[in-house]
């Protein structure tokens, strides 16, 4: 039996064994009732000739009937909405009609991978699919020359059964080509590349007669091998659909989602009466008070427990300690050593500290004076600027000071901005107990009124730190965070509050960025809550962009009720006073125009928490009266104010400190437009006053300056007038004699609250 041919060995033998025919006319268009019949192939070309035959009942039409356009037209029925159909409905129990919003249905759809045909793609795709045919005509007839070859050496009796074989199959294949091809007229373009590739397929035919040029081929190699390569070199390239194409690395497994339903035993439910009534309410209300009151003093005994473990511990730290206590104990001789030399130096100031009162008191008409005392100066910062003095609670003779460069007096030079904390003494005038050194200028401090050995300190960059005097290290305890809860603007001033109830420790400030800020101290860090932003509705108002900016004041002083912890006043740097309250962070309680420049001070009376005075730079000394804006006295310094107090002592003298270095007390009970004291403490050209503190104690006074230099003052007996209770009579006490003598003066400020019109009856005529 003759071997098979495959299909890659027929098509090649059709190839070869092909003759170009005529041309086929491409520009006459068939009628529509030609049909192609293929006639039998000629003997001698082995071409089929295709020509149109015509039925026997075949109409006949005319040129024009045959060149009429015919068009159909496809008309869209909708078909009848069907009214009778219902659904059942869960969620309302019952069948209700069904209503099919679309009206259409989709049967299929698939996704398209046409290409239209007069694109680039489309050029592309021909160019390579002609290209591939050639290569893979090419390697088939190689593949069957060596067919024929390897047969004739094998088996020559079956050459002959082969060809007439391979003839047979090729006139089938073309039989079957020219039957697909009815009906269809090829254009030029598929003409001029039959044409060539007949030429190019000739080529080898012609070049495997010769003897010399035949191909050379392996015979070990098998048929089905030879085969499988030409495949693999022509395979034919697949183009991407831009419009429809997925990356193999970006395809991901379709989540198949599924319904799951499952039916559960309904809940349990019991039925429940009670009444609530308002002791029911209250007495519930009481519980849950008592229990959060024992977990605070759970939580209270736990922080004691773990402080005294920690201190327990450090103590059996095995650390060699005795060098630091030998240094500790030196420094104690040699600070006893210099306070002994400084009190024999300084003996005669010391004596008149404790002892002197001037004589001269009896002869004045209520005028006092002054007497300087001790000059402290710290020769390191000489540059520097005292920019606030705080007394110490628990030790009269001690104070501290902050050393910095106001905002107003920064050098115009690249000196860096430092500053100094110092502790000075009383006893030892010459040196400052303390020293610290701070990252910038210090410009306030404050200290615990019950922790005497804390220390609130706010710097020029907006940071704030809370010091331990007592301990060695100079070290901060709490510091602010350079991002999160800094203040944005130079601090002016720090004050601490009241505790909290669960004893945590807190205080207040005040920075030109306009906000006032509450610190809370916690276990290990500082915390911030902004309390309220000091909002200026002036016009006009700021414009940036086309969107209008509220305007801010830049605080400059604080200072709370003494009797009402909630309530507090804060001066700003464009002559308003603000009066808020610590639960209200939106709303002020009152605002109004005190000054026309910057306000320095705001301090409450020590005996009436009603009256309160407030200094400006603007030369101007104000009193006031709570819920009022209009002032009760107002004294011209003819000097830019830089700080006012009122007395500790007598509830109607306060004093003043101009820029001139003249230190200024008024006595409302004595005169009220004129001072009784005026005094010059230094040169007006070398120095400059900046801060004034009363000790809380001693009838002393602290002035600081420019240069670093702090002066203790002494005043005399008119100047801290009490009130004494009398021997005989009714029982008064000092407070009550302070503030009526307080109110006694003021009276005749204040405006009557009625005003009282004369009869006609009364008047003269």
């Amino acid at each position: 039996m003759p071997p098979k041919l495959d299909q890659t060995t027929k098509k090649a033998t059709r190839l070869s064994l092909s003759q170009p025919g005529p041309k086929k006319p491409f520009n006459k268009e068939p009628s529509r009732r030609q049909v192609k019949i293929a006639k039998p192939a000629d003997d001698i070309n082995a071409v089929t000739s295709i020509e149109p035959l015509k039925p026997e009942d075949q109409l006949k039409l005319t040129e024009e009937e045959l060149d009429e356009p015919i068009s159909n037209i496809l008309q869209v029925v909708e078909s009848p909405e069907q009214t009778a159909r219902v659904v059942y409905s869960y969620k309302d129990g019952s069948f209700v009609t069904y209503t099919n919003n679309d009206s259409f249905i989709t049967l299929i759809e698939l996704t398209s991978t046409l290409i239209y045909r007069e694109s680039k793609n489309t050029n592309i795709q021909n160019e390579l699919t002609y290209v591939d045919d050639l290569t893979e005509d090419n390697d088939k007839k190689i593949v069957v020359e060596q067919v024929r070859e390897e047969n004739d050496d094998d088996n020559p009796d079956h050459t002959d059964y082969i060809d007439e074989n391979v003839d047979t199959r090729m006139q089938e294949e073309v039989d079957e080509g020219d039957s697909e091809g009815e009906g269809d007229f090829p254009n030029e373009e598929t003409d001029g590349r039959e044409e060539m590739d007949e030429e190019k397929i000739s080529k080898p035919k012609a070049a495997s007669d010769s003897d010399d040029e035949t191909p050379v081929v392996a015979k070990d190699k098998p048929m089905s091998n030879i085969i499988l390569s030409a495949k693999q070199r022509n395979a034919p390239k697949k183009l991407m659909n831009q419009f429809n194409f997925f990356e193999r690395c970006a395809l991901t497994e379709e989540i198949i989602l599924r319904d799951k339903e499952i039916q559960t035993t309904p809940p349990t439910k019991n039925d429940f009466c009670t009444y609530a009534t308002q002791w029911i309410i209250y007495d519930a209300y009481n519980e849950d008070y008592l229990k959060q009151q024992e977990e605070k003093e759970k939580d209270k005994r736990d922080k004691i427990a773990i402080h005294a473990n920690k201190k327990i511990t450090i103590k059996k730290k095995n650390n060699d300690v005795t060098e630091d206590q030998t240094e500790k104990m030196m420094l104690m001789t040699a600070t006893f050593l210099e306070r002994m030399i400084n009190l024999n130096t300084m003996d005669a100031i010391a004596q008149d500290f404790r002892y002197y009162e001037d004589p001269s008191d009896q002869f004045r008409d209520r005028e006092g004076t002054l007497l300087p005392l001790w000059t402290m100066t710290y020769e390191r910062a000489d540059n520097l600027y005292v920019t606030d003095i705080s007394w110490s609670p628990d030790y009269f003779d001690m104070f501290a000071v902050t050393l910095g460069t106001p905002l107003g007096h920064l050098p115009l030079t690249d000196s860096p901005d430092v500053g100094y904390v110092c502790l000075w003494s009383l006893k030892n005038p010459s040196y400052p107990e303390y020293i610290n050194q701070t990252h910038c200028g210090a410009m306030c401090l404050d200290f615990h009124r019950n922790h005497g050995f804390l220390l609130a300190v706010g710097f020029h960059d907006g940071h704030l730190a809370v010091y331990n005097v007592s301990l060695p290290t100079k070290e901060p305890q709490y510091m602010t965070d350079a991002v999160n809860t800094k203040h944005m603007g130079c601090v002016r001033q720090v004050i601490w509050v009241k505790d909290l109830p669960d004893g945590e420790l807190n205080f207040y400030s005040i920075s030109e960025d306009g906000t006032v800020c509450n610190w809370l101290l916690m276990q290990s860090e500082i915390s911030k809550t902004i309390i309220v932003t000091l909002v200026l509705d002036i016009e006009p108002q700021i414009t940036l962009g086309g969107v209008s900016e509220t305007l801010i004041g830049r605080g400059t002083t604080i200072a709370f009720h003494p009797e009402n912890n909630g309530i507090y006043l804060v001066g700003t740097n464009e002559g308003y006073i603000f009066k808020c309250n610590t639960e209200w962070s939106s709303f002020f309680m009152q605002k109004f125009k005190a000054h026309e420049l910057s306000i320095y001070r705001i301090d409450y009376n020590k005996y009436d928490p009603n009256i309160y005075l407030s200094c400006s730079g603007d030369c101007t000394v104000k009193i006031w009266e709570d819920k009022s804006d209009i002032p009760l006295l107002i004294f011209d310094i003819l000097w830019s104010v830089s700080d006012v107090l009122w007395s500790p002592f007598s509830s109607t003298v306060f004093s003043v400190i101009t820029e001139d270095c003249d230190v200024v007390f008024y006595d409302l009970n004595a005169d009220k437009y004129k001072n009784i004291c005026r005094q010059p403490i230094q040169a007006e050209s070398q120095y400059q006053l900046t801060k004034l503190s009363f000790n809380w104690r001693m009838p002393v006074i602290v002035v600081g300056s420019s240069k670093s230099t702090v002066i203790a003052l002494k005043m005399s007996p008119n100047l801290r007038l009490i009130m004494k209770p009398p021997k005989k009579g009714k029982h008064y006490t000092t407070q009550m004699l302070e503030l009526e003598k307080l109110h006694k003066a003021l009276d005749s400020t204040r405006e009557p609250d009625t005003l009282v019109v004369p009869d006609d009856d009364t008047t003269d005529s």
